[in-house]
């Protein structure tokens, strides 16, 4: 991954007005609250990208920490993808753009300790990818639906196999986000079919659950092909509303993943 070039701050170490405001610290959770006073430096925009911050002598003096809370502060903002530490001479602490790979797992990670049902899954899919399927019907072009064909061809070849495609599955919906050409849907689209690959592994689907997607998204590929928005959404809907059924089959009345009474199935 190419590196922004880094500039130094100076956080009145020569005298110099501080390039963000930091406030001494005089709490039980120390470590949280530099991170937050950092992340929140960040995204006020006093921090960019590739800024590289004061030395640890300084900041530990500036917050009135020890190092040792200083480092486990930069450790939680390494894993959220804020900060990247640096070894060597040219080392030292950098703020980075959160990478999209980094976002994903902590919304996956979100998603799987809140243990959403079925339902809530399905309703939240019923929100967001029909009317995805729809723009991108309106964006399609030759070469997409190529891709497309070739990602169903290949899901053809492996059905045989056994195990639920699940990497095939995940990359028709992905692509179809990425045609609509909505960033944040098809990053939110891919964060949900993460997490829904587990149920799906939990529940032990079987041949005739595979057959049934594989249809599904040949219909949705002809509304496509037909670039026409209304049928997109319609098959899309129909998709999501086929797969909840199906994987509700597969559960037991004790099971956690039995949809919300709330959520109404079409």
């Amino acid at each position: 991954m190419k590196r922004c070039e880094p500039s130094t701050l100076d956080v009145n170490e020569n005298g110099k007005k501080p390039m963000f405001k930091i406030k001494s610290i005089r709490t039980n959770r120390i470590s949280h609250t530099i991170v937050e006073q950092i992340r929140q430096a960040i995204l006020g925009g006093e921090l960019k990208p590739g800024d590289k911050l004061p030395s640890e002598k300084a900041l530990s003096e500036k917050f009135g920490v020890s190092k040792a809370s200083l480092r486990e502060a930069f450790r939680a903002l390494e894993a959220l993808g804020l900060l990247e530490v640096r070894q060597g001479v040219a080392g030292g602490a950098f703020v980075m753009a959160v990478d999209l790979e980094t976002a994903r797992n902590n919304l996956f990670n979100y998603i799987f300790f809140q243990n959403p049902t079925i339902g809530e899954f399905t309703q939240l899919r019923s929100f967001i990818e029909p009317a995805v399927a729809e723009t991108a019907a309106r964006n399609i072009t030759d070469e997409d639906i190529s891709d497309l064909e070739h990602n169903l061809v290949k899901t053809r070849q492996v059905m045989d196999d056994g195990p639920f495609y699940y990497k095939l599955d995940s990359y028709f919906h992905h692509r179809i986000a990425e045609i609509a050409g909505n960033r944040l849907a098809c990053f939110v689209i891919d964060s949900l079919k993460n997490a829904i690959v587990n149920i799906k592994l939990e529940l032990e689907l079987d041949e005739d659950f595979s057959i049934s997607v594989y249809k599904a998204h040949k219909r949705i590929l002809a509304a496509l092909r037909k670039r026409s928005p209304e049928l997109a959404r319609e098959e899309m809907l129909r998709h999501i509303q086929e797969v909840d059924q199906m994987m509700v089959a597969f559960c037991d009345a004790e099971s956690p993943f039995v949809s919300s009474p709330d959520v109404v199935h079409n």
